[in-house]
């Protein structure tokens, strides 16, 4: 008769499987490969001409960089990090006259250009709607959705449908650089800024899962995040989008594909960058 009863007993303490029984801290990491192209215009120097970032300044193609973004989530809130790293040279043809700087530049002068630029933030999120959770607004009691919560799990123990909507704010700092040489004089002229920025923003975080439907994969993750906010000391506006999709082949690790966009107005004395990285990401998504 001890087996039953402690068999009892253990199904007794069994944890109820719902949206929002989750317990201790979550870990994410999503970190790939960004394909950004610089657009925009830059004015560089009392004169300067305005020049286009894509077309007139021997970059603007497109490169791959790095960028990436963690997250540690205790109950509703998410505390991390994110950034970028990219840069591009080039060289050909001037297609347009003008001053950059201190470079005179004719039509058809041989040129070459480089930029690099950095990004590093810290963000803090808070989940303020899980329409299909226990609690689905953080003012809630407990069971207040337990139905819906219960029907929204899966046979393998994880989420059919969990979507969260998040409101985050952060703080980072951004650096941008950009040189250009008129090979036949053998002059070169730059840009060179660095500034802060508070943002914030929303996100929508989308969670579909598969159960066992789809050989190879467990979840579909939809996620779109989006902030702005004003540069110091430029007084500008900075904002940036991610936005993308993740196809996790099992509980911790998946492929990732997006697109980022970063856009920055800069100011240095008479200079003037008003400039965007924009681009596709892809990458690895894990999570434990």
């Amino acid at each position: 008769m001890v087996v039953p009863i402690v068999a009892c007993a253990l199904a007794a303490d069994a944890p109820a499987r719902f949206l929002g029984s989750d317990t201790g801290p979550a870990v994410t990491l999503d970190a790939g490969v960004w394909v950004p192209r610089l657009t925009g215009t830059a004015q560089v120097g009392a004169g300067g001409t305005t020049f286009q970032l894509n077309t007139d300044l021997a970059v603007g193609d497109g490169t791959a960089g790095v960028a990436g973004e963690f997250a540690v989530g205790m109950g509703r809130w998410r505390f991390g990090g994110l950034g970028f790293a990219v840069n591009e040279s080039g060289s050909g043809s001037a297609p347009a006259a003008g001053t950059f700087g201190s470079v005179a530049i004719a039509a058809g002068d041989s040129i070459s250009g480089s930029y690099s630029a950095w990004m590093a933030g810290a963000e803090v999120a808070y989940e303020v709607w899980r329409p299909l959770a226990d609690e689905p607004w953080p003012w809630d009691a407990p069971g207040t959705n337990r139905a819906e919560a219960t029907a929204m799990v899966g046979s393998n123990g994880r989420p059919l449908f969990d979507v969260r909507l998040l409101v985050l704010g952060g703080a980072l700092a951004f650096q941008y650089e950009q040189d250009l040489t008129n090979n036949d004089t053998g002059l070169t002229s730059g840009f060179d800024r660095t500034i802060a920025a508070p943002y914030g923003g929303a996100g929508l975080d989308v969670r579909i899962g598969l159960d066992g439907r789809v050989p190879l994969l467990q979840d579909l993750r939809i996620y779109c995040n989006a902030g702005a906010g004003p540069s110091i000391p430029d007084g500008e506006i900075v904002w940036m989008v991610r936005v993308g999709f993740a196809l996790m082949i099992d509980a911790n690790i998946g492929a990732e594909f997006g697109y980022r966009l970063f856009d920055f107005d800069l100011s240095d004395g008479p200079s003037q960058v008003d400039g965007g990285l924009r681009g596709l990401f892809g990458g690895v998504s894990v999570r434990f």
